[in-house]
């Protein structure tokens, strides 16, 4: 990885983790949990291109054009990643894509749907997810 990868205020454990579990497969999947702005997330952990298909599918079921514009982004940043020097490099890194995760502030529980968080923002995590009541 390159040195740029560990600067942009990351956890390179964490980094290294993610990067070692979604290079697996585009089907990998890890149970974490993160703090945000003091805020709990957990849930499923994907990859990007997972994350990308659910959110694509929720919208579609609200407007097929709206879907269509962002298959059609999705379609051009593919095609930039893959001049990118390996497999999971610069932006790639920017984010965790979680999918049915469940948001944890103030002793509530908010389930969402496909969510991503700025990795520069997780301020601590653990591996596995916020057990259920």
């Amino acid at each position: 990885m390159s040195d740029e990868t560990w600067d942009n205020g990351t956890d390179p454990r964490l980094l290294l983790l993610l990067t070692s579990v979604l290079g697996t497969g585009p089907d990998a999947t890890m149970e974490l949990t993160v703090v945000v702005d003091g805020t709990v997330i957990s849930g499923s952990v994907v990859s990007e291109r997972a994350w990308t298909q659910r959110q694509n599918d929720q919208v579609r079921i609200g407007s097929w054009a709206i879907a269509g514009t962002l298959d059609a982004w999705d379609s051009r940043a593919v095609e930039q990643r893959a001049d990118d020097a390996g497999p999971l490099t610069g932006e790639q890194h920017r984010y965790i894509h979680f999918l049915g995760p469940v948001l944890l502030s103030g002793g509530t529980r908010v389930p969402l749907q496909a969510t991503r968080v700025d990795l520069r923002k997780v301020a601590a995590w653990s591996i596995g997810r916020v057990p259920e009541d």
